[in-house]
């Protein structure tokens, strides 16, 4: 559980009020982090559709880089960070070593994978392009049918396992729908199966042998199913209220809630809960990278160490006024990515 009294007791404001910055040492004492003068600059940068690179190790906010409008989705590949754009589509690929944001189009892209160092991008409604990871640069188009069979904000989100490309699929203009999760030979695009999924779900997880997927019904308790790719079997994990967020790392499945606010650590094979971390604020997004599980919960920034499955940093990332805020997290290269809307 949260260590509360050491962990969450100090506060410290950098300049500008936009950014607070708490730090705890890797021996557990609360350590004060002072800004410097152009980190202060940078944090006064905080804003709309922007990327904030966050120093894994010291917890102070490096850039803050521009890129598409409500950036909803990030990754990594070949050394670059991406993102997608909730309202055109298109792709953003930020270069760490300049800390420079270039718009990749590709027509109205959905959602995105990764397979080695390329990407796997849903765009045009009907097909998955794959992408070279550092250039943007088109590979190979699948067309996957005729007509379209995902729109944007609708769903369309891939995944890469087990040698397939697998693409949650909706009922178009049947938003309260159950989906489907489309298997797919990445050589032919030839759709494979079409196995049952939940309604309304968020980018699938790939870890071993299993999916794990998040589905969101109108006016009813989240879900998290678990599907073996190898039988296409599907199983109910029971978790929280609202399960939001899922990683991978240390062996182990990573579930965040926004109610209650919690990350659960579940064994993949048995599907059962080995930790529950009180975290204050609702789970917006989880990642892994550099040893710990970074959470993004309400406006801040966590790092559990799966040690102790305790918290043992926070980065407060206020958000912009408005609308939106810091929505998803990938790690890098020790740097925490944060996208805000």
């Amino acid at each position: 559980m949260v260590g509360r009294a050491g962990t969450l007791a100090a506060l410290v404001v950098c300049a500008f009020g936009l950014v607070t910055l708490s730090a705890c040492g890797d021996s557990g004492a609360p350590a004060e982090d002072t800004a410097t003068r152009t980190e202060a600059k940078l944090s006064n940068k905080l804003r709309h559709d922007t990327v904030v690179r966050v120093d894994a190790a010291s917890g102070r906010v490096r850039a803050v880089i521009p890129v598409g409008l409500d950036p909803r989705l990030i990754t990594t590949a070949s050394g670059q960070v991406w993102t997608a754009s909730r309202d055109d589509g298109t792709l953003s690929r930020v270069d760490p070593a300049t800390g420079h944001a270039i718009t990749v189009e590709v027509g109205e892209a959905v959602g995105f994978a990764v397979a080695g160092g390329d990407l796997w991008v849903a765009a045009h409604g009907n097909r998955l392009l794959r992408m070279d990871g550092a250039s943007g640069a088109e590979k190979r188009s699948l067309r996957l049918a005729r007509a379209p069979v995902f729109a944007l904000q609708d769903a369309g989100f891939p995944v890469v396992g087990r040698g397939s490309l697998w693409l949650t699929v909706p009922k178009l203009g049947e938003a309260s729908a159950p989906q489907s999760l489309w298997r797919v030979d990445p050589s032919t695009g030839k759709v494979l199966a079409k196995l049952p999924i939940g309604v309304n779900p968020t980018p699938p997880l790939a870890d071993g042998r299993y999916i794990w997927m998040i589905s969101r019904p109108p006016s009813a308790p989240g879900e998290l199913t678990r599907i073996d790719m190898a039988s296409g079997t599907s199983t109910d994990v029971p978790v929280g209220l609202f399960p939001w967020g899922l990683a991978a790392g240390a062996g182990s499945v990573w579930v965040g809630h926004i109610a209650p606010h919690e990350v659960w650590r579940l064994n993949p094979s048995s599907a059962k809960p080995t930790a529950k971390i009180a975290v204050d604020g609702e789970v917006r997004s989880v990642g892994f990278g550099g040893g710990f599980a970074w959470v993004l919960a309400g406006t801040s920034l966590l790092r559990v160490d799966p040690a102790t499955n305790e918290v043992n940093r926070i980065v407060r990332l206020k958000s912009p006024s408005g609308v939106g805020g810091p929505s998803v997290l990938v790690y890098l290269d020790g740097s925490v990515w944060v996208s805000v809307e």
